[in-house]
């Protein structure tokens, strides 16, 4: 019984541990962020691995929202607090049409929530923090 008991969560500290995103990655985003003096974030710089473009999710945005940003299914509800936060916006790396890394990102630490729906190739990845944005909040938006 014990024995089982210990497989068991050991089988699902793996599985979460293969279905989380790292753990660092915003930290990293924050990071740059805070160095620049807030004003902008390479996220080509920041998340190393291998991605096509990121896309953008803000606050409550759900599956639907996903796919009609991705336009493949994506779990939102399943994987992310997004669709009942608004204190973190969801940066999802694509690659291949295949999500390939996501994280949650406060808002506070650079926010995104001005871009919910739009994704940015690797190449043009770089946004500058806007205090007096012509359309929306104060926030982060793609270099022009």
């Amino acid at each position: 019984m014990k024995l089982t008991m210990w497989l068991t969560i050991g089988l699902l500290l793996i599985v979460s541990a293969c279905d989380a995103p790292p753990s660092n990655m915003t930290e990293e985003i924050t990071r740059q962020f805070q160095s620049s003096g807030r004003t902008f974030v390479n996220l080509a710089k920041v998340v190393p691995s291998a991605w096509d473009k990121v896309c953008i999710l803000g606050p409550y945005s759900t599956s639907k929202h996903a796919y009609d940003t991705l336009g493949f299914t994506w779990p939102v509800e399943v994987t992310s607090s997004i669709a009942t936060s608004d204190s973190v916006a969801l940066l999802l790396f694509v690659e291949n049409q295949e999500v390939v890394e996501f994280v949650e990102h406060p808002r506070r630490d650079g926010d995104f929530a001005n871009l919910s729906g739009q994704c940015f190739s690797r190449e043009k990845a770089t946004f500058h923090h806007l205090t007096n944005p012509p359309k929306g909040w104060p926030g982060l938006f793609p270099k022009k």
